[in-house]
């Protein structure tokens, strides 16, 4: 049996944060993804705020577009402009950088790789030529996304979740600002243009029932005119829209990024949230494997940085499934009490 001091299951903005501290602390570390390629495919909007340069350092090829101004577009027809100041990324590249500085840090990275099953104590991991091997180690942090087999496997229910599908496709006409539209038909969700130069991300995220994503997604591209454009690539996913579980330590175990449901709960937004409970997760672990501190640390620091903003999405998102109307008027009157606040 090979041992570690911590083990990280998915290599996304969560996982390779977690790996990235823990290993810079001067643990053992093995950080494992599913994917033969880190960040590939893209299943995300690439959308982040500014402020996420004060937490990882990228590099400019990581940025496909600065922005400084979101226009949401209501269903009674207004428009408003709110300075959002952000980027949308290359995520692949994004990605892929985040878990090179893990691996400068010193965690061992393994592709193709996936949780079969696991203890408080030990994971049996299939590896990329097929063997499994069984691993032990001293703390074990899910950040798998938000069908996590760690979290399922270890107890936690399945997150209430969204679903959202996207092409990127080339752009008629040069834009600078990201924009958001509502529409009753796009229950609990909305649609999206983010532009990333000569191409933009277009899609739509909703709570499946009266019609699917894909269904939404045609109904946006013809509202826009834009049936005909070239599309580069399609791609879609699932989003936890309930916020974190109320716990996401037990035992060994710690979870954080979309495993732990750490995206906002109105907008979606995971980016920024993975990589800060990521730190915050690998700063416990380090600090458990360093001192034997309690894991339980983590729980008090995720809810001191994370909790405030999360527990506002959480109220908007009760909301938007309680209130949410075909009428544009009324429906415009509650997203703009909840969206953005």
């Amino acid at each position: 049996m090979l041992k570690y001091d911590a083990v990280v299951a998915g290599a996304g903005p969560a996982g390779s944060t977690a790996a990235r501290v823990v290993a810079a602390a001067g643990a053992r570390v093995l950080l494992i993804e599913k994917r033969a390629r880190v960040g590939y495919p893209v299943q995300c909007a690439e959308y982040v705020p500014a402020l996420i340069a004060s937490e990882v350092d990228f590099g400019e090829k990581s940025i496909a577009l600065a922005v400084g101004t979101l226009v949401t577009f209501f269903p009674d027809g207004t428009v408003t402009s709110t300075p959002a100041p952000g980027y949308i990324l290359n995520r692949e590249v994004f990605d892929a950088s985040l878990a090179e500085g893990a691996v400068k840090a010193g965690a061992e990275l393994w592709l193709k790789a996936t949780v079969e099953d696991l203890t408080d104590t030990s994971l049996i991991i299939r590896q990329a030529n097929g063997r499994r091997q069984e691993v032990e180690a001293g703390v074990i942090i899910g950040a798998d996304g938000p069908l996590s087999l760690v979290a399922r496997t270890r107890g936690w229910p399945r997150a209430t979740l969204a679903a959202a599908v996207q092409v990127e496709m080339a752009l008629p006409e040069p834009m600078q600002v990201t924009r958001v539209y509502f529409d009753p038909l796009y229950r609990g969700g909305y649609a999206w243009v983010f532009p990333k130069g000569k191409t933009a991300n277009v899609g739509v995220g909703l709570v499946p029932g009266e019609i699917t994503p894909a269904a939404a997604l045609t109904h946006f591209l013809r509202r826009l005119g834009w049936q005909q454009q070239n599309i580069v690539r399609r791609t879609g996913g699932l989003i936890p829209v309930a916020g974190p579980y109320q716990e996401v330590h037990r035992g060994r175990v710690l979870l954080c990024g979309d495993a732990g449901g750490f995206t906002h709960p109105v907008t979606g937004a995971g980016i920024l949230t993975a990589i800060l409970s990521g730190r915050l997760a690998g700063e416990a672990a380090a600090a458990y494997l360093g001192s034997g501190a309690p894991l339980a640390t983590y729980e008090e620091s995720w809810r001191d940085l994370l909790g405030p903003a999360l527990a506002r999405g959480q109220a908007g998102r009760r909301r938007w499934q309680e209130e949410w109307a075909r009428d544009g008027a009324a429906l415009s009157k509650l997203l703009r009490q909840t969206w953005m606040v």
